[in-house]
């Protein structure tokens, strides 16, 4: 049994919100996404992106090279965008995972970019989340569980939101399309998994994902590398499916399952989105373990990579010591194998009500996200740029309950931006 997982404390919740008290741009809610021509509409204004030169309204082709030639190729290839970040990026005061930014942006940057005859899977989640209610109720998104199963956080996946499964447990999901990936953490013991009424296929973590026989319309294609290790489930009839991973009651050790990533014609082709995103992260979040952090996000072979993050590090650390860290991870994730684009979504305001709770005025840390932007190369954009032109008084409308997140209306108004944003022209 691994050990048990820190609990996030309610200010590290509060802290990195970074929607607090912000006049938010007039919009509807639902679960479609936005249509491509509103974004640059008047009520969402087109979106700059600072570059090397730090300059408000000035964007180097340089930074968005892999993302640009990513999406100029995907009829053939994939466009995988990593979304890392805390609360804000994970979708907390959103009702449902469809209503949140990132999968209103990912919607909205294939209708941007449609691929013939590919509608898109909803690509990589993690095994469980962290939000909590009850505004967003979806944290534990398995449709059934049974024995023992403990979120964990102490696994440098992607976003530290893995699920353990001890002897004799199991757990159950719903999921949709041709494809699927099973994220898991290598070293460890035995599962099973089934899809439908198909055969079961047993997993081997210790020794690489090895064994087991396929159903009729799956396939076992494991493979394991440092710190994650991914079984291929292919051959799948496009449409519901039911994914059921179980550890035998005999096992001698337990399994950590980080999480899915599902495909709906567009393993190969189209524009993917992988969640790497925390409730409560901070910067030393992802770059306490950097090797284990980056080897999980070498594993999604990110063409674009956004990074929302630094309003919970603003309690406990100074612009200086915030820079350095930041900067740790914007090099580390440029270092990958296959350099993908960076995009920093500063989250520093005057505006955060919780501004009074930081180390230093709002105007420091932000003056230091935009350096580590300009060292870096990092492409950068703001919340307050998403939110310019508002003119909206009544926020409540535009936030969550508890007055801090924003709800469906403000997850689009971030979804319109980011949108046009990355969608490139």
């Amino acid at each position: 049994m691994r050990a048990a997982p820190r609990l996030l404390s309610r200010l590290g919740l509060v802290a990195g919100l970074g929607l607090l008290g912000l006049g938010l741009t007039a919009c509807t809610t639902g679960e479609t996404a936005p249509a491509a021509e509103t974004s640059g509409s008047a009520s969402s204004p087109a979106p700059s992106a600072t570059g090397p030169s730090g300059a408000s309204g000035s964007s180097s082709a340089d930074a968005w090279a892999t993302w640009d030639a990513a999406l100029a190729a995907v009829d053939d290839e994939p466009a995988r965008w990593l979304a890392v970040g805390d609360s804000i990026t994970e979708g907390q005061g959103a009702s449902s995972l469809g209503t949140r930014w990132v999968d209103l942006t990912r919607d909205g940057l294939r209708a941007a970019h449609p691929v013939e005859g590919v509608a898109g899977g909803v690509g990589y989640r993690p095994a469980a989340f962290a939000t909590y209610g009850p505004d967003s109720p979806w944290a534990q998104w398995a449709t059934a569980r049974d024995g023992r199963t403990t979120a964990v956080s102490d696994v440098a996946d992607l976003g530290h939101r893995a699920v353990e499964l001890e002897a004799g447990s199991s757990l159950r999901y719903d999921t949709v399309g041709t494809d699927l990936d099973l994220w898991w953490t290598p070293g460890e013991g035995a599962f099973s998994y089934r899809v439908d009424a198909q055969a079961e296929v047993v997993v081997d973590t210790a020794a690489g994902g090895s064994g087991g026989s396929s159903g009729a319309d799956a396939s076992d294609g494991s493979d394991a590398s440092g710190a994650v290790g991914v079984t291929e489930v292919t051959g799948l009839a496009s449409g519901p499916h039911v994914v059921t991973i179980s550890v035998a009651d005999d096992a001698p050790a337990s399994v950590v399952l980080q999480g899915l990533a599902q495909f709906d014609g567009d393993r190969g082709r189209g524009v993917t989105l992988y969640d790497s995103a925390r409730s409560g992260a901070t910067v030393s979040t992802f770059t306490d373990d950097l090797d284990g952090f980056l080897a999980a996000a070498g594993a999604a072979q990110p063409d674009l990579v956004t990074v929302t993050l630094g309003a919970n590090d603003a309690v406990t650390t100074s612009p200086d010591d915030l820079a350095t860290g930041y900067t740790t991870l914007i090099e580390g994730l440029q270092g990958l194998d296959s350099a993908p684009s960076v995009l920093i979504v500063d989250e520093f305001t005057p505006a955060l009500s919780v501004a009074s709770a930081w180390n230093g005025p709002a105007a420091d840390y932000r003056s230091a996200v935009e350096e580590v932007a300009r060292q870096t190369g990092a492409a950068r954009v703001t919340i307050d740029e998403a939110l310019a032109g508002s003119g909206v008084t009544d926020l409540g409308s535009l936030l969550s309950a508890d007055g801090l997140h924003p709800n469906d209306a403000g997850q689009r108004v971030l979804a319109d931006y980011l949108t046009a944003t990355l969608a490139r022209g």
